[in-house]
């Protein structure tokens, strides 16, 4: 088995060298003679970036002509369609007001991804707002009270605490003011007296850190270029009579068709595999009748060598 891998190996390499220098198959092929001059002219429909010199053959014979290249010809294929479109953009804003929002968004943008490509206006009906999340945050709520017509000054009269919309507020501070006299003696006395009292405290609430609004831009895209490229190669054909002296084998490689000649790399490529396993079977098998015949061979010496120690016995 060992002696047949070589034997594989050289097969597949042939026959994988022979596909790569098989040739495009063309979309037509014409044979034609134009004022006596024979051509055969071969067109093939490839990418636009694909090398047209590859599709140039060497010198080949058909029906009783040499054909060697004589010209080729490119014609770019040429697409282009039209489709709607709808690209979707987010902005983000600090407030919810839709003048903010719109100074952000432009009226109009223009797409392009590499195929298609246009300009697209916004959807105004297409806005939709939403905050990015929500924060706690607080502000100061004050309060001022005027306490009157005390007879003293004394802070229980003037309460620690009060509540406005709904937020308890502390006492932050008094400011004691005189709203009488009385003559004592003969000096003026306070004789009445009132409190201003000021009072603070936090009140909290849940507020949005920003929003986000997500905006649709539609329109019409457009995609144009060149789809693929056709190229139009000409042979010209002189009278071949290399058949004369192979035994007419230039007039049978000349009848084959065209067709048939640029399948010929893959048909001798599966041909050389299969040869290939038919040999590694063949040699496979014989290796083994040989070792049966030396198994049987080494036998009849053994039978052959007791029958004599036999006979000296005797």
């Amino acid at each position: 088995m060992k002696k047949c891998a070589p034997l594989i190996a050289l097969a597949l390499a042939l026959s994988m060298s022979t596909g790569a220098y098989a040739l495009e198959v063309p979309t037509d092929t014409v044979v034609q003679n134009l004022n006596g001059s024979q051509q055969v002219i071969k067109t093939y429909t490839i990418e636009p970036g694909a090398d047209p010199q590859e599709l140039i053959e060497e010198p080949f014979v058909l029906d009783g002509y040499l054909y060697t290249f004589a010209d080729i010809v490119k014609a770019d294929n040429h697409v282009e369609d039209v489709k709607s479109h709808t690209e979707t953009v987010t902005v983000e804003t600090s407030k919810d007001d839709l003048d903010v929002i719109l100074e952000q968004l432009a009226p109009v943008i223009e797409y392009d991804d590499g195929l298609y490509s246009g300009t697209l206006s916004l959807d105004h009906t297409s806005l939709r707002t939403e905050a990015t999340g929500y924060s706690t945050r607080s502000y100061t709520v004050s309060e001022t009270k005027t306490i009157g017509q005390l007879d003293r000054n004394d802070m229980s009269y003037v309460p620690a605490t009060t509540v406005k919309d709904g937020v308890t507020l502390n006492l932050a501070g008094v400011d004691w003011q005189v709203t009488g006299t009385d003559l004592v003696g003969e000096v003026l006395s306070p004789s009445s007296w009132q409190a201003v009292a000021t009072y603070s405290g936090k009140a909290y609430y849940s507020a949005a850190d920003g929003y986000i609004t997500t905006a649709e831009y539609v329109g019409e895209v457009t995609r144009a270029g060149v789809e693929s490229v056709t190229y139009r190669l000409t042979y010209l054909g002189t009278e071949y009579h290399g058949g004369e002296a192979d035994g007419h084998g230039g007039d049978m490689l000349g009848s084959v068709p065209g067709a048939v000649l640029h399948a010929l790399p893959f048909v001798l490529g599966g041909a050389g595999l299969i040869a290939a396993a038919v040999l590694g079977a063949l040699l496979l098998r014989s290796r083994r009748q040989v070792k049966a015949l030396q198994a049987g061979a080494g036998a009849a010496e053994d039978a052959e060598d007791d029958y004599e120690e036999t006979e000296d016995t005797r």
